[in-house]
């Protein structure tokens, strides 16, 4: 299950690349996405055609403005090549493509190549790369890589394992609402990390709850944050004071 995104997400991915020349701080250095006016141009007139389901003229115009390095069409060509919209489905094209601009610097592209990697989608598995482009993306503030990040450390996946590191990374995930990262920080304070982390119901239940009330969040992770919070005990009334 590759993380691309479906048509429907289009409109705010074009408004990320709609600057002619983007500026990103990459890897704690800044980069510049080079683009000449035409082939921003042949970008804007492509997604203009996607919107509109003409996926085979979207898909020539993406490629033209993807073989002149513009990030934006190098990230929807590989987008198309994935779902097969213009093009005939092809796995080893989108997994091109992604990577073209996942080197550039794009967090979205970076997240997606680690996923890839990670499933062997284009390319043998290979959870070291995975864990590798997961945290460039993780380290540009994305909070889908940050949790994907921290299930490595957790279960050694192309890292050592690392209670310390996991949490650090689903704790950063967490606090940018991603759902799957609260609960896994609810599932910590549940049970504990021996030496890291002490039990606490107290921070497992305010985390559950995140869980619960996310509106980002399935209905499945919902259901599993409200059995654990079933789970625990309930919160005892404070004495009440002497007068």
């Amino acid at each position: 299950m590759c993380l691309f995104v479906e048509k429907t997400m289009l409109l705010g991915m074009v408004m990320r690349f709609s600057n002619a020349l983007q500026m990103k701080n990459v890897d704690g250095a800044e980069q510049k996405f080079q683009v000449t006016p035409q082939a921003a141009k042949l970008f804007y007139k492509g997604a203009k055609h996607y919107e509109n389901k003409d996926y085979e003229v979207a898909t020539k115009l993406f490629k033209q403005a993807a073989n002149e390095g513009f990030v934006g069409a190098q990230f929807f060509l590989g987008n198309c090549y994935y779902h097969g919209h213009g093009v005939k489905e092809n796995v080893k094209q989108a997994f091109y493509w992604t990577k073209k601009a996942a080197e550039q610097g794009d967090e979205i592209s970076q997240m997606h190549l680690g996923s890839m990697y990670e499933l062997g989608e284009g390319v043998p598995e290979n959870p070291r790369l995975a864990a590798h482009w997961y945290k460039r993306a993780a380290k540009q503030g994305f909070a889908h890589a940050q949790r994907y990040l921290g299930e490595f450390y957790e279960y050694g996946k192309g890292v050592m394992i690392s209670s310390r590191r996991a949490l650090s990374w689903y704790r950063k995930a967490a606090q940018a609402d991603n759902e799957y990262a609260q609960y896994a920080l609810g599932s910590a304070y549940n049970f504990g990390i021996e030496g890291i982390l002490k039990k606490s119901d107290n921070m497992a239940r305010t985390w559950y709850e995140k869980v619960k009330y996310n509106k980002n969040a399935g209905q499945e992770i919902k259901d599993a944050a409200e059995f654990m919070l079933q789970s625990l005990p309930e919160v005892e009334n404070a004495p009440a004071k002497k007068k």
